[in-house]
């Protein structure tokens, strides 16, 4: 790779193959990062003292998107990365402290209706973060991969502490595989699994405020958002399985809500159970190849269940 000037001499540690995240101060390697500022900026062309020509700004709120995609790993000791058991219990508990340092997220805190220039920015924290969705899947002969789609906002404007591994952490390690994973429910041991995953998903709310304006502090305003609602969540789960002789008539699902049936997926020592699953109808497509099935389902809990980490996704 080529860059103009003395960048491509000079400058080679600037950290540009850096794509590692801190959450909750713990480090954490992705394969995939990233994280935007978005404001939606537009004109308006519907008011008539405007003119035929568009001469209006529209300036929206700053919040932040994001999306991950990293390994699951242990650790030399035989644990899961600090900061993936963080992120996973979030997602199950998302009312639960995250935040998140990164040294790419540059960030302009004031009203940007106020200031045109470009060489003010920062690297600040995103201190209030809500996992939308994340997803853990393997296939068979494959790495388990996590995958997670974030949506946040800086809450007190602090500095982002840079990313550097955890030196008492260190980072040896091996990502797990379908040989570390299984599944099975009450009426089948599932041997014939061949993909599986869960998925949990928030469903956010950000609301936008016109902020305060007092003559003489106006220094103090900023447009980012103030607040992060989530209204509901869901657990959900896939997997396919290969079909034998006899088309597996005791193990075909034809829907329904199955109480004990105690749904396990294991990754390595993380324990996803579904105690009571709404299942979908089986697919099975019929085709010359090999007969492969689909079963999705979604988790129920009891309707005066709180929502608290631990009930769907365990670390043993």
């Amino acid at each position: 790779m080529g860059f103009p000037g003395t960048l491509t001499k000079a400058e080679i540690a600037t950290g540009l193959l850096i794509r590692s995240i801190k959450v909750n101060g713990d480090y954490l390697l992705c394969n995939e990062c990233s994280f935007n500022q978005t404001q939606e900026i537009d004109t308006l062309d519907s008011l008539v003292q405007g003119g035929p020509g568009r001469a209006i700004a529209n300036i929206g709120a700053k919040k932040f998107t994001g999306s991950l995609k990293f390994p699951l790993r242990y650790l030399k000791d035989g644990t899961f990365d600090p900061a993936v058991i963080k992120l996973i219990n979030h997602a199950q508990n998302p009312i639960s402290v995250l935040k998140i340092d990164s040294n790419h997220i540059l960030t302009h805190y004031d009203i940007t209706a106020e200031d045109h220039s470009t060489d003010n920015n920062e690297l600040l924290s995103i201190d209030a973060v809500v996992v939308k969705s994340l997803t853990v899947s393997c296939e068979n002969s494959g790495a388990v991969s996590v995958s997670a789609e974030i949506e946040g906002m800086i809450d007190t404007r602090a500095n982002s502490d840079y990313v550097v591994p955890n030196s008492e952490q260190g980072y040896l390690g091996r990502a797990l595989t379908w040989g570390d994973c299984n599944a099975f429910r009450a009426e089948s041991s599932m041997r014939t699994v061949s993909n599986l995953e869960f998925s949990i998903e928030n469903s956010i709310e950000t609301p936008v405020f016109l902020p305060s304006y007092i003559s003489g502090l106006a220094t103090t305003r900023t447009d980012q958002i103030g607040l992060i609602g989530v209204k509901s969540v869901k657990w959900s789960g896939k997997v396919e399985e290969f079909v034998r002789k006899g088309s597996d008539l005791n193990t075909y699902i034809h829907g329904g809500w199955m109480v004990s049936e105690n749904l396990t997926l294991y990754f390595g020592t993380m324990k996803v159970l579904f105690t009571v699953p709404l299942f979908n109808i089986t697919e099975m497509p019929a085709s010359s190849s090999v007969f492969k099935r689909t079963v999705t389902w979604t988790g129920l809990t009891k309707p005066n269940a709180p929502l608290s980490a631990g009930q769907l996704i365990t670390f043993e």
